[in-house]
């Protein structure tokens, strides 16, 4: 039996490749219940390792490697994509700045290093638990392998979806703080239980966490003439039959200054009484007037969101359903 499998990095901070390698040691030595010993020394790897959590039985100034470590193929550049290039030699903060779960880097990796085992599903998650139950350096792949990025994506979706809310809260909390649309200080109370239901709205389109500055604009920073400019926002708003709607939208809503989902729903059946149109052509431009976009979130999940948030001290002014009517009509010709 093995007494202990070292992990020496050949540099300060962890890459995908060299984190790919303390992982296939950290998973042979959970295993072969042995060691999983470190370099002797303070660098930022060792955080990294903790942050995906590898953590390490005792440090060594040096140790022997198993001989199939020599066996683990490379992980090649992908291909140029709109994300940028992405290979074994991208640092571990690049990735962690994106906003890739420790758990979902993990499994990624795991894949990319040996064949998927028969006892997993395509689509199955697999936590360090199930990794180490599954693992084998037998199954290593025989070639090199790109570094697949829609794969990651796939992956970490998946874990992200999964994931506690409190726990993506406090995760989503320095990029909502870098574009400004978040105090610095602690957050009281109900600004948390609040920002929980933004996470919770955008979840199931969320890829990333560095993305949700993007996918909560238009809760934190509507406009309506930015959104005018998007071409899908201006075919739903002239699609036939869109004026009607927003006429009666329109009207309904101004009867009223808070929306509740109940409210809406029925300004929902007004509509339906009053005009012929249902399906997108009923909701696709109420989307745009409320978000500015014919897409995105459900309105149900986003309205109380609106209404909430337009009475929260915030950095920003977020800005209520009522005050959307009323912008966006002050901009639509």
């Amino acid at each position: 039996m093995v007494a202990s499998l070292h992990f020496s990095p050949p540099a300060e901070a962890l890459t995908a490749e060299s984190a790919r390698v303390a992982l296939c040691l950290w998973l042979e030595a959970r295993r072969a219940q042995a060691r999983f010993t470190v370099s002797v020394g303070e660098a930022p790897w060792r955080d990294e390792l903790r942050w995906l959590g590898l953590e390490w039985d005792a440090e060594a100034a040096s140790g022997d490697a198993p001989a199939w470590l020599k066996s683990l193929p490379a992980l090649e550049e992908c291909e140029p994509s709109p994300w940028g290039q992405w290979s074994g030699r991208t640092p571990l903060t690049e990735l962690r700045e994106l906003g890739v779960l420790p758990e979902a880097l993990l499994h990624f990796l795991a894949l990319t290093a040996w064949e998927a085992p028969g006892g997993a599903a395509p689509d199955e998650l697999l936590s360090r638990e199930q990794l180490i139950s599954l693992w084998s350096p037998e199954r290593l792949r025989a070639q090199p392998v790109r570094f697949d990025f829609e794969e990651l994506r796939r992956i970490n979706h998946a874990w992200l979806q999964r994931a506690d809310l409190d726990r993506l809260l406090e995760l989503s909390l320095p990029y909502f703080r870098r574009v400004g649309w978040l105090p610095a200080d602690e957050l009281l109370p109900v600004i948390r239980g609040w920002l929980r239901d933004v996470i919770r709205a955008v979840l199931p389109g969320l890829d990333f966490l560095s993305l949700l500055p993007p996918r909560t604009r238009l809760i934190f920073d509507y406009h309506p003439e930015n959104y005018l400019r998007v071409a899908e926002s201006r075919q739903a708003l002239e699609r036939e039959g869109a004026r009607d709607v927003l006429r009666v939208f329109g009207q309904r809503m101004l009867e009223d200054s808070w929306l509740t989902v109940e409210r809406f729903r029925g300004i929902l059946e007004d509509i339906k009484r009053e005009t012929p149109w249902r399906g997108r052509h009923l909701i696709q431009p109420i989307q745009v007037v409320l978000t500015g976009l014919p897409f995105g979130p459900e309105l149900e999940e986003l309205i109380p969101v609106f209404e909430r948030g337009a009475e929260l001290d915030l950095p920003v002014r977020v800005k209520s359903c009522r005050e959307r009517v009323l912008e966006f009509c002050s901009v639509f010709v």
